[in-house]
């Protein structure tokens, strides 16, 4: 025991002890404040990921769905307010044109005011026509020397102009046909719903010389608000390097960018998405065969109907000249005097140099533009795919139903308010009236 007793450690002396309590207290704190430091920063790091997610566009959350799941999905305004190229077109549906500078709108604008077709675009918001502060959807004739140019009274042109028009009920109106506009994202966002969709067409053309054609349009267009007459002293490599931020305006546009944005391969992907499952599509080089699809997706009677016969005839020559109109028509002139000059006129021509394939400058816009060139070759592509879809609505379609469609929209409210007891009279006539 006396050997044993030996062994043991001495006791330690009350100045060690309180060094080796000082020492566990420091390591204690030190674990402590390595733990809360952790935590603070889980704490502040999830707030933080959610904050940035928050920061991120509804495109970009699409293109990391698209990247994560293997597959594309639409915008919501193209996924719930839009109709789908494969569903059958109906007589409730509103027209939204989305009209891309210089690719031939103004001239399918011109065409479908000929036909007397109501239309919602820049000019009913004017306010030299006096409805710029009404309150309620109406439809008016801004010059009485074109009786069958029809506008309801709101600007859908730019994104204050649309909202009033959401909150007058445009779509639910019922006096609407169709729709013109190059903020496409903020019309087919706001103006439509799940309960009233729209049908969305639009003209193409090559990127390259859409933008050439504007490098050369305003240099001239004393009209518009973006003259730009000192780029007559520009040669085109020069503007598309120093003065251009009309860059990939297509893509952007579709994802409701803004044109000094920046866009990569996953706003291409969703915007090749959108267009695929709810565009029909026409190309400006392929005019007349692009209106005659649109026509038969609208519902538009051609054949039969001698006015619209006539403004087909006005537009793109007799049906059996080979040849239609595909030159650079005039595009975005001034309002009022096109509408002096008639509704038909689209004879001018925006005439100015071509920029060549393969030319240094070519080269440089193609480069430039490249999502938007590649959208446009995808969009060719569609072109010959929907051929048979349009083809096959006119074969499926009943005549019933094909002469019901004769009637605009707003004629057929007309119609329906005059409805009595002697309704189906009234209906024939008014059909007779639209012929």
């Amino acid at each position: 025991m006396a050997a044993s007793s030996n062994n043991m450690p001495p006791e330690p002396t009350p100045s060690r002890r309180r060094r080796q309590n000082s020492l566990q207290k420091k390591q204690s704190i030190f674990v402590a404040v390595i733990l809360f430091m952790c935590l603070f920063g889980i704490l502040m790091n999830r707030p933080s990921r959610l904050s940035s997610r928050r920061n991120l566009s509804l495109a970009d959350v699409q293109k990391a769905r698209y990247l994560h799941d293997s597959h594309s999905t639409l915008l919501p305004w193209a996924q719930f307010n839009l109709k789908g190229v494969h569903e059958t077109p109906d007589d409730n549906e509103v027209a939204l044109f989305w009209h891309i500078p210089k690719s031939g709108g103004t001239t399918a604008k011109r065409l479908y005011e000929c036909m007397g077709q109501t239309l919602a675009n820049r000019m009913g918001g004017m306010a030299r026509f006096g409805h710029h502060e009404d309150t309620e959807i109406e439809i008016f004739q801004p010059f009485k020397a074109h009786p069958n140019m029809k506008m309801v009274n709101v600007d859908v042109t730019n994104t204050k102009g649309i909202m009033r028009a959401k909150e007058m009920g445009l779509i639910a109106s019922g006096k609407v046909d169709m729709i013109f506009t190059s903020e496409i994202n903020t019309a087919a966002d706001h103006l439509f719903d799940r309960k009233n969709k729209g049908r969305i067409f639009a003209f193409f053309r090559h990127p390259v010389d859409r933008v050439v054609s504007k490098f050369y349009y305003l240099q001239t267009a004393t009209w518009e608000n973006t003259y730009r007459p000192e780029w007559k002293d520009l040669s085109v490599t020069e503007w598309a390097t120093e003065h251009n931020s009309d860059e990939n305006f297509m893509v952007k546009k579709i994802l409701g960018k803004k044109l000094n944005d920046k866009v990569g391969l996953g706003d291409l992907i969703v915007a090749k998405e959108i267009v695929k499952n709810r565009f029909f599509v026409g190309l400006m080089n392929d005019m007349a065969e692009s209106i005659r699809r649109f026509n038969i997706v609208l519902g538009v009677d051609t054949e039969t109907n001698e006015k619209n016969k006539q403004c087909m005839r006005d537009f793109f020559g007799d049906p059996e000249d080979e040849e239609a109109s595909t030159s650079d028509t005039v595009e975005e002139q001034k309002d009022g005097k096109e509408a002096k000059k008639g509704a038909t006129d689209n004879k001018n021509s925006n005439a100015h140099p071509k920029v060549l394939e393969g030319s240094p400058e070519y080269e440089l816009l193609a480069e430039r533009n490249s999502l938007d060139v590649i959208l446009y070759n995808y969009i060719l592509l569609l072109y010959d795919q929907q051929k048979h879809i349009v083809d096959g609505y006119a074969e499926d379609a009943p005549v019933s139903v094909k002469n019901e469609r004769k009637l605009t929209r707003s004629d057929e409210k007309a119609v329906a308010e005059e409805a009595e007891d002697d309704e189906n009279p009234k209906r024939e006539r008014a059909l007779r009236q639209s012929h």
